[in-house]
C-alpha cells in the first residue's frame, strides 16, 4: 500500500521541510526503539509511516535551541 503525502501538508505543521524531515527520524527512531524492546507490541506499520501520521497529527513535540553566543574571553590582565 503506498501513500502520498503533499508537501503543502507537512509544512502546515512545520514550517521548513528539511526540519520536518529531522523531527520524522528521531520519532521514527524512537518508535523503533519502543518496538524492538516490545512496548508497542504488534504493529502493521513501518515505524517512518507512524512517525510520519504522528508528525501531521501534530502529536509530536520539537522546540529549537537556542544557540550558545560565543563570548570572547578577553584577559584584562594582559595588557
Amino acid at each position: 500500500m503506498q501513500h502520498v503525502v503533499l508537501i503543502e501538508k507537512l509544512t502546515a505543521v512545520i514550517a521548513n521541510k528539511y526540519e520536518a524531515v529531522r523531527v520524522m527520524a528521531k520519532e521514527a527512531r524512537r518508535i523503533n526503539s519502543l518496538l524492538i524492546r516490545g512496548a508497542q507490541g504488534e504493529v502493521d506499520e513501518k515505524p517512518t509511516m507512524m512517525a510520519l501520521k504522528r508528525v501531521l497529527d501534530s502529536k509530536v513535540r520539537f522546540d529549537y535551541a537556542e544557540p550558545e553566543r560565543a563570548r570572547p574571553d578577553f584577559d584584562e590582565d594582559a595588557e
